[in-house]
């Protein structure tokens, strides 16, 4: 059941209506950017792509925390907007044999509770966010091995690929500022380098990513009708090191740059130039099953884009 988006000027006449459900709608669609990728929770976490017997099922369950403060425009004309969203997602992955390197395809099913305030309006929303679908294979390093085979493997530094397809399959209503679904197909394709200088003790990881979005032709917020976004461009930095055989440590850097929204033409000028910074733990609860724990927090950013902090949960099981 969504709550629909609820309005009240009537205490701030100086506010322009159009102008904060604007400034929300863009700090909202941004935010979907953050929410609608869920196969890691709302950002990559250190040792995301481990290599794993072929011919077999894991299962992710993702849960994650965001909540951000915009500052006001200095012009007294759209105030400050605060933003929760509570992101969920379960994830199946079946896991193969391509050329002799392992590979993967994901079935991904997100659902989403989001809610953003200011002194001139309220809104919040929730439901099935856009599923997705992601493939996966081994560049070098992660060879395709049977659980039997498995069981001897050392690890060692290996890259790999992915390929990440959103759909415009969630909830989404044209005149809400704020939706699950962003109404609109995504391409997020990743390569990560995974290096280990002592068999999988210790993990010295880069990810580089690139997400691209179509247009939302059914857009309809403050008189709009349509809303593009750039690419937006990512790199991520992980350090992860054993305390213990079944406890590790993480060190996170992501760095976020373009992604500037238009709505009906119009640049938003809300691209992207932003270091985020954060840390995580993992622990193998019994053989099969990992929890991870992440938290994180914005420390650059440019003038007017979101103070922001996370903290996500992702359990991963192999059957």
């Amino acid at each position: 059941m969504c709550n629909l988006l609820k309005v009240n000027t009537e205490s701030h006449p100086e506010t322009n209506p159009d102008r904060v459900l604007l400034k929300a709608a863009v700090l909202l669609c941004g935010i979907a950017v953050l929410t609608t990728f869920p196969t890691t929770g709302l950002a990559g976490s250190a040792r995301d792509y481990l290599n794993a017997p072929i011919d077999s099922w894991l299962t992710f369950y993702n849960v994650g925390y965001f909540t951000s403060v915009t500052p006001e425009d200095g012009m007294d004309e759209t105030p400050s907007i605060r933003a929760n969203v509570l992101s969920q997602s379960v994830v199946v992955t079946r896991t193969m044999d391509y050329w002799g390197r392992t590979g993967g395809i994901s079935m991904i099913l997100p659902y989403t509770y989001l809610e953003a305030s200011s002194n001139a309006f309220h809104a919040s929303n929730q439901g099935l966010s856009d599923i997705g679908l992601l493939w996966q294979m081994n560049i070098f390093g992660g060879p395709a091995l049977t659980k039997e085979q498995f069981r001897s493997f050392v690890p060692k530094t290996y890259a790999s690929f992915h390929f990440f397809v959103g759909t415009p399959l969630g909830t989404y209503n044209a005149e809400n500022t704020l939706n699950p679904s962003s109404n609109r197909w995504t391409f997020f394709p990743t390569i990560n380098y995974s290096y280990t200088p002592d068999q999988g003790w210790t993990w010295l990881e880069t990810y580089l990513s690139t997400k691209v979005f179509t247009a939302n032709h059914d857009y309809r917020v403050g008189n709009a009708s349509k809303l593009t976004q750039k690419p937006l461009f990512l790199i991520e930095g992980h350090a992860s090191r054993n305390i213990t055989p079944v406890l590790w440590l993480s060190a996170d850097a992501y760095y976020n740059v373009g992604g500037e929204t238009n709505i009906d033409g119009v640049g938003q000028r809300d691209a992207a130039d932003t270091l985020r910074l954060g840390a995580g733990v993992g622990r193998r609860i019994w053989a099969g099953v990992d929890v991870i724990l992440n938290y994180e927090r914005v420390v650059a950013k440019p003038a007017g884009q979101p103070d922001a902090q996370t903290i996500r949960m992702t359990i991963r099981r192999f059957w």
